[in-house]
């Protein structure tokens, strides 16, 4: 399979799929990977909001490239230009599937890359729980990429 967009969809596109997004773009940039677009989308945006500065501020010092510092919803389009679409919970599916008409790979990033455990969204406004779950993630989408370029390699 060739992934050319890759959608990650959080419930309201805040804290997670954002952090998802920055680092899988930082991971591609680093493996050269020009040709793969990455972005983030919400199931619940009543409107388009900043993201926490804290979590901005842990992108930052991460060295991630600027993303979307918006939430943004997921429409039906996103879904038809989609060639992978990675949900950050189970429960985000079932969602999707009763709300848009899919045509392409949808699954939970832990289905993913078989990983049991789903990554907490942060409760606590604190910079230490963003950077905590930014380190999650970021194995996560390390996870997710290997999987992701070897099934580009393999095609």
């Amino acid at each position: 399979m060739s992934f050319k967009k890759i959608i990650l969809v959080g419930e309201t596109n805040l804290t997670r799929s954002i952090l998802a997004e920055a680092i899988l773009k930082q991971i591609f940039q680093k493996k050269n990977i020009t040709d793969v677009e990455v972005i983030s989308r919400g199931l619940i945006v009543l409107f388009s909001e900043p993201i926490s500065p804290k979590a901005s501020a842990v992108l930052y010092e991460n060295g991630c490239e600027e993303v979307t510092k918006r939430s943004n919803e997921l429409t039906q389009e996103d879904v038809d230009q989609a060639d992978l679409i990675l949900t950050m919970n189970k429960s985000e599916i079932d969602h999707i599937r009763e709300h848009f008409e899919i045509n392409t790979t949808c699954m939970s990033l832990g289905t993913f890359i078989d990983m049991e455990e789903e990554i907490p969204d942060v409760t606590e406004d604190s910079k230490e729980a963003y950077q905590a779950c930014f380190e999650l993630m970021k194995q996560a989408m390390e996870a997710a990429a290997d999987r992701m370029i070897l099934e580009l390699i393999s095609t």
